[in-house]
């Protein structure tokens, strides 16, 4: 009986792990995985599916428009067998979503990802790169390694400002720092470093802001905006800077490892069919001279794991604008619920998701944010419906008590 009270936290556990697993000789065996344990959750928690599919399906729009691609796609069994995944996909992030409390999915996770980790490292797998061979792990690249340090250090600070109480998990949360920063100085990802550092920093001040009033958490972030304002006004000067520090300080390509040239092919290729794109992934796996010739571009033989590294650009392409309408109604709606929480409603698995969500954003334009099969996407889809979702288990408005000494014991907190 217990393990069915607790079925939902270690079937998320198992998923979080085997969809960070990018190892094509055991990817059918996996992707069986994550189809029986939410069969298995479905056997238990049958009421979940019906509720998903009746109350939270606008979350699924994006990848149910790319299945019905197939109808107008250059390729449509390509499009209906991706799209098909990527339905599924999405739906594993809104049930998990579901069936667990904000604390609960964030334990979860950081648990799941120290234990990944770790995994990788083991592995010792190493993938190249412009600075030579480094740690891929169990992930498909260098930039996935990073991001799963980057999501490493950002949930276990998120446990340790939460309190957690039992001592496993506080000292998985002790043992994510060197851990986080030892595999992104092993993938020599400048990227990951700031995305983890910048990110952790904006959790703690969103931690801090929750001991302000509703009223000064807002006036706070509009003060930081009428600070910040007058910064408009030397963007020229800004971006000219960032493009010394990346080309010269960190020997950044400066056409940002060929990222221009597809956002040209892709801009020229969205302006050929605007209103319903090529269908879901026909671009790139298709056979058409369009095909072929962005294949050549881009200097591989397979396209089943490339894309143009822009999500709206990538969208465009595959849906055309009725696609991406739809993808940034979603993603705009997901950060006004967002902000709104953590104004009215803050606690720790908020400003998690919030800054989260913050930098999907900003990545965005440089990467993939949701595909099939993808821990981002899993991540996407339960933001959403934490932003959308009662504030039955937010933190009341008031000031929250004093943090508590998190590493000492229970007793000594007057716990008998």
């Amino acid at each position: 009986m217990a393990l069915i009270a607790y079925l939902p936290e270690i079937a998320a556990f198992l998923i979080f792990i085997m969809i960070s697993t990018q190892v094509a000789e055991v990817g059918p065996f996996l992707i069986l995985g994550e189809i029986g344990l939410v069969g298995l959750l479905f056997v238990v928690r049958p009421m979940a599916f019906a509720e998903i599919l009746t109350r939270w399906w606008p979350l699924l729009l994006t990848p149910i428009i790319a299945t019905a691609s197939a109808i107008w796609s250059d390729a449509p069994d390509t499009s209906l067998r991706y799209g098909a995944q990527f339905i599924f996909t999405m739906f594993m992030g809104v049930l998990i979503a579901r069936l667990l409390t904000p604390r609960r999915f964030l334990i979860v996770f950081a648990s799941s990802v120290f234990v990944f980790c770790i995994l990788c490292i083991l592995d010792g797998r190493q993938g190249s790169s412009a600075e030579g061979p480094v740690l891929i792990g169990l992930t498909g690249s260098k930039n996935q390694m990073g991001y799963e340090a980057q999501l490493l250090m950002m949930s276990a600070l998120a446990m340790m400002l939460m309190g957690v109480r039992f001592i496993v998990l506080r000292w998985i949360a002790v043992l994510s720092f060197p851990l986080s920063i030892y595999i992104v100085l092993e993938v020599n990802s400048a990227t990951a470093l700031l995305m983890a550092v910048g990110g952790s920093a904006a959790l703690i001040g969103l931690w801090l802001m929750q001991r302000f009033t509703p009223g000064g958490r807002l006036a706070t972030i509009i003060g930081a905006l009428i600070v910040l304002a007058p910064i408009s006004l030397v963007i020229p000067e800004i971006v000219d800077w960032m493009n010394r520090f990346l080309f010269d300080t960190l020997n950044k390509d400066p056409t940002l490892t060929g990222r221009v040239f597809l956002w040209a092919a892709a801009d020229d290729l969205a302006d050929r069919r605007p209103l319903l794109g090529y269908g879901y992934q026909a671009i790139w796996i298709g056979d058409s001279s369009e095909s072929i010739g962005l294949r050549r571009l881009a200097g591989i033989s397979d396209g089943r794991t490339f894309h143009f590294h822009d999500q709206f650009r990538q969208i465009r392409v595959d849906t055309g604008w009725v696609g991406l309408i739809v993808f940034v109604g979603v993603l705009a709606a997901m950060g006004f619920a967002l902000l709104r929480r953590i104004l009215l409603r803050p606690d720790v698995p908020t400003a998690f998701f919030l800054v989260l969500y913050l930098l999907m954003v900003l990545r965005a334009f440089t990467d993939i944010i949701i595909m099939p099969f993808s821990i981002h996407t899993i991540l996407f889809a339960a933001m959403a419906v934490y932003a959308f979702a009662p504030t039955t288990n937010a933190a009341p408005a008031a000031a929250p008590p004093a943090p508590r000494p998190w590493l000492s014991r229970p007793e000594a907190r007057g716990r008998r």
